[in-house]
């Protein structure tokens, strides 16, 4: 197990920022860094620390109480949204500004755990996430139009009397079909895949909309686990899920390799042959996709309701697993 995580206190930035997600507008991340430290994590390539690997150190926003009333007292967020030409009225000359949009709060989604992990081990001491929730469900306070939370921990379960105040609430929990042993060495802060299933099971008894990512899937150290995660999926009357190819971006994907290297019984090089290879990796999609989709439609009758959505990373699109169509990323669960 390695060292916990080097805990300071962030510097007092702005809290809530334009989000990336295709369907949310706004987002919130209590934390900066992230304990979990998983090996495949995006975020690494954005958060960076001169001193400390990715993983070792976290930067707790200690001004959550402070500050996040006061980003949400005038009622509207303001964001930068792209650039604009002008003319400078002395020179003359053409020029470019950065174009601002206003967001009405209550048009506007939210997300919480973006470029951090909202419930990693450090929300057991600083509860920052909770402090978070309690200012978002505040009466008092401008409410959002929805609200959505990324994580793969149980410690979210604590905040369930929140999480239902919150409008148009959902959790997005992840849960990573590879071996144990792969799990232990790539996420080893993060709990078992029982512990997830157990967690999520959870969340539906409580009446909160529930969508799993199954992230990432990848060659090989996924495909043993496509019948019992789908059974899961449906036995557990799952609102919606991915399917989340792993991207080989050089970072996530060198950090990935060199935890899982030496571990018996994982063909490395089978699997980077696959997946540095286009043509080879877009095959391999393709027929997990259908073994996938097999399955599925032999229970899916069970819960018709079930939103199955594949994430096809190279054309930049969502689809839907039942129909085999294109979804609109924007409008993504706004109707549910």
């Amino acid at each position: 197990m390695p060292t916990p995580a080097e805990k300071t206190v962030a510097s007092r930035t702005k809290l809530i920022s334009k989000s990336t997600f295709n369907n949310y507008d706004a987002c919130l991340n209590p934390y900066v860094g992230c304990e979990f430290g998983c090996s495949y994590c995006y975020v690494r390539f954005f958060i960076k620390d001169p001193n400390k690997e990715w993983g070792e150190f976290v930067r707790v926003r200690m001004h959550m109480e402070d500050k996040l009333p006061k980003e949400l007292q005038k009622g509207y967020l303001r964001f930068d949204d792209g650039t604009e030409t002008y003319t400078d009225p002395e020179t003359g000359e053409i020029k470019k500004r950065k174009k601002k949009k206003d967001f009405l709060i209550n048009e506007t989604r939210l997300v919480i755990g973006t470029m951090t992990d909202p419930y990693q081990p450090a929300e057991k001491k600083y509860k920052i996430t909770r402090k978070a929730l309690e200012i978002l469900t505040d009466p008092k306070k401008p409410q959002f139009a929805k609200v959505g939370i990324f994580t793969r921990s149980p410690l979210v379960l604590n905040d369930l009397d929140l999480i239902k105040k919150l409008p148009n609430a959902r959790v997005h929990f992840t849960i990573t079909p590879y071996p144990p042993e792969v799990l232990r060495v790539i996420e080893p802060y993060a709990s078992k895949t029982s512990r997830r299933w157990q967690v999520v099971q959870k969340l539906k008894e409580a009446g909160i909309r529930t969508h799993v990512n199954i992230s990432p899937v990848m060659p090989i150290i996924s495909e043993g686990f496509t019948e019992e995660f789908v059974n899961r999926l449906v036995d557990l009357d799952i609102d919606e899920y991915f399917v989340d190819p792993m991207q080989p971006y050089s970072d996530s994907f060198e950090a990935f390799k060199e935890s899982c290297k030496s571990l018996e019984g994982v063909e490395w090089h089978q699997i980077e042959q696959t997946m540095l290879d286009k043509e080879k990796y877009l095959d391999w999609k393709m027929d997990f996709f259908t073994e996938w989709n097999e399955i599925r439609r032999k229970i899916q009758h069970k819960v018709p309701e079930q939103l199955p959505i594949w994430s096809d990373h190279e054309n930049k699109v969502w689809i839907d697993m039942r129909t085999g169509q294109q979804m609109s990323k924007r409008k993504y669960g706004d109707d549910l």
